[in-house]
């Protein structure tokens, strides 16, 4: 009999120390709008919705597939990201009108959850300058990544018992991303070197003019060229036409061409000469007939582009303001001398 008693403890200690297949997600939130009943959890090929108890708590058991990052959203307001392995038991209280700096995360593997939070601080705090340092020299681009990538390597090493598999994720992240940042800064500063200011702007030849005959960027030296490269399809290219007919009317008579570039595919040509012709579009009208060399040379990624050159053909501003940006281009065209 003591024998009996004996193993039933030993089975009743081994099925206490089994982890459990789930997760256990509690969420309580004051300040939630009426229409806040449903708390959506997703991640990698994972979504499951939790509705709001009659206690005015979101409560439920997620048996996620493998352990990962997984959104957690409640209406407009109440948007966290948080690191899931079944066996966690997870406790989220807070505001809902202010659920970033009131939330707090307790239970089984809750500090991955708070780790998260603050990283996303940071990242966002990084973010609304990066800017800024994008636009920097190297050595001061440099430093502002380099304290970054610290204070983030810093962060993760200093949170006591965060998961093996996040530390992971979060330094090949981190890793990936500080490399990204890099990259970009390069390719960036080698447009700008490649177009910078007094640099000879790259050249379109024998592009179809709407009024008869083929014209050239040379055929304009003599005046500066202001360019803007669009087509019938683009709706923010139309939304300017507007601005662009009476900034082209205020400037008329001065030493400056206005210059459009259709970029429409030759499905679309009639299309184009409609348009010119019902918009009674001003300025030279031109069509590229496909041929992709200068917007190539300008590394056009999207449209409208606009590009201003002088009268000696060379660049001033290779991705000029809009027309719309009224006091940006009258400020660009008066420093650089139109009159």
């Amino acid at each position: 009999m003591k024998k009996l008693l004996f193993l039933s403890i030993i089975l009743l200690s081994l099925a206490s120390c089994k982890q459990k297949d789930y997760v256990t997600l509690e969420v309580q939130l004051s300040g939630l709008e009426p229409t806040d009943t449903v708390l959506a959890v997703y991640g990698r090929q994972y979504q499951k919705m939790i509705n709001l108890n009659d206690k005015g708590v979101f409560k439920d058991t997620l048996k996620v597939n493998e352990a990962g990052y997984f959104g957690i959203v409640i209406g407009q307001k109440v948007q966290f990201q948080s690191f899931l392995r079944n066996g966690f038991d997870i406790v989220v209280k807070g505001d809902a009108k202010d659920f970033v700096k009131t939330a707090k995360f307790s239970g089984n593997g809750s500090v991955n959850t708070t780790y998260l939070q603050e990283r996303i601080k940071e990242l966002n705090a990084f973010n609304e300058g990066s800017k800024t340092l994008m636009e920097a020299d190297s050595a001061v681009f440099l430093k502002g990544v380099n304290d970054f990538e610290t204070k983030l390597t810093d962060l993760l090493s200093k949170t006591k018992k965060v998961d093996t598999l996040l530390v992971k994720y979060e330094k090949d992240g981190l890793k990936g991303y500080v490399s990204n940042l890099k990259e970009t800064f390069n390719v960036n500063l080698a447009t700008k070197l490649k177009f910078a200011k007094g640099r000879p702007s790259p050249k379109f030849v024998n592009f179809e003019n709407y009024k008869g005959g083929k014209t050239s960027l040379d055929d304009l030296k003599g005046k500066f060229v202001y360019i803007d490269l669009w087509a019938t399809w683009c709706e923010p290219c139309l939304k300017e036409i507007p601005a662009l007919k009476d900034l082209e009317k205020e400037y008329r008579g001065k030493n400056i061409t206005f210059v459009s570039i259709s970029t429409d595919q030759k499905v679309d040509y009639n299309k184009w000469k409609t348009m010119v012709k019902d918009k009674e579009l001003t300025g030279i009208q031109l069509y590229f007939g496909e041929d992709l060399e200068f917007v190539q040379a300008y590394n056009v990624s999207s449209i409208p582009r606009f590009i201003l050159i002088d009268p000696n053909g060379n660049i001033v501003e290779q991705n000029a303001p809009r027309p719309s940006q009224k006091a940006e281009i009258v400020k660009l065209f008066t420093e650089s001398g139109v009159k």
